[in-house]
């Protein structure tokens, strides 16, 4: 059963899905004429050869297509997302089967036109995809572990971005909360016009281009990728931390509501996501989910969040190509809550003019 609520250009929507039926629940979802987004344009195909499993040690097994979608900004073309699902899987001689290890979710950002291709997978490669489950690390034992998680869905759309939220409704410690951010990013300065449009990222609940587990700062917080880096450089790795876990209101009535900051190694801070913030309710029944925080010059639309716990024991996955990486999630800086309370993301409500 899907909901959808409206709020000026803010659209909120929720669906149950299966890993395996993600992309198609999610169609579903937002193409439904009842509620019609007047954001994005979405299609989805079950033709696409960027989401049809192959076994890591023998591509000429594969399995049934797992559906691609596609979003398209209906007033900036150029702002363009793709989502394939695919599986980790491997052949074994032996016993003459296939194995599945993990489901993954390859992502593009650009609008090429006919040709519908995760690009950011195409052109960077298996160290983009994000996992919607862990795994353990036996890639050639004869058992399959990437486990078909029942999820509850929350998806908000606005004229500058697509975030969504997958809550694992069994309990089970091989998935954790999925948080995907397809979208435009706002700069803190202005930029050159040959780089300004394209500040458009993909950041997940796990650190994308994770592949040296030794590298704390590669291990231990969050990060994504954007289509193009202030210097001009294509698919370009950031990294994305908040500040808030202390919670509000505090002395005063304070909130310390905090973005999500974007930043590089070499450039520094550039930015944040667009429109998206967190904070932590010292009271969660002063504002429930739904309701409306309104700090003066701005309003904020209140989404409760789970805490998100580090996996106990699967901690890592397998991309397609069988590379096991071991990470955790970090979208926000921890789990931990200075003095309790309740995580609450923040989605601004434009001023209608």
């Amino acid at each position: 059963m899907a909901e959808n609520i409206l709020l000026s250009a803010l659209r909120r929507y929720e669906f149950y899905s299966y890993s395996s039926t993600f992309i198609s629940e999610l169609y579903k979802t937002v193409s439904q004429e009842l509620y019609g987004d007047t954001n994005w344009e979405w299609d989805y195909n079950t033709t696409n050869e960027y989401s049809i499993p192959r076994s890591w040690n023998s591509t000429s097994r594969f399995t049934g297509n797992q559906g691609t979608i596609t979003a398209k900004n209906k007033n900036d073309p150029s702002l363009f997302f793709t989502i394939s699902m695919n599986i980790s899987r491997f052949y074994t001689n032996y016993y003459t089967n296939d194995y599945t290890r993990s489901y993954l979710l390859r992502t593009g950002y650009r609008n090429n036109g006919s040709v519908v291709k995760p690009d950011l997978y195409t052109e960077v490669g298996a160290v983009s995809e994000i996992p919607l489950n862990t795994c353990i690390n036996e890639a050639y034992s004869n058992t399959s572990n990437a486990p078909n998680v029942y999820w509850k869905w929350s998806l908000f759309s606005s004229q500058h971005y697509i975030f969504m939220l997958g809550e694992p409704q069994n309990a089970t410690d091989v998935a954790y909360p999925v948080r995907l951010y397809l979208g435009k990013l706002k700069p803190f300065e202005n930029e050159d016009p040959l780089v300004a449009n394209d500040f458009v990222g993909v950041f997940g609940h796990y650190p994308l281009g994770l592949n040296m587990s030794d590298d704390e700062l590669k291990y231990g917080t969050g990060r994504g990728y954007v289509r193009t880096s202030r210097n001009g450089t294509a698919n370009a790795l950031y990294h994305f931390s908040t500040s808030s876990q202390v919670s509000s209101p505090g002395l005063g009535g304070r909130y310390f509501v905090s973005p999500f900051y974007v930043w590089h190694e070499s450039e520094g801070v550039r930015g944040e996501f667009y429109g998206i913030r967190t904070a932590v309710l010292r009271d969660a029944g002063m504002y429930p989910d739904g309701s409306i925080l309104d700090l003066g010059e701005e309003r904020y639309y209140v989404f409760h969040v789970m805490n998100q716990q580090h996996p106990a024991t699967h901690q890592g996955f397998y991309t397609s190509n069988g590379a096991y990486y071991n990470g955790q999630p970090y979208f926000f800086d921890s789990p931990l809550l200075l003095g309790g309370g309740q995580r609450v993301l923040l989605f601004e409500i434009e001023k209608e003019v």
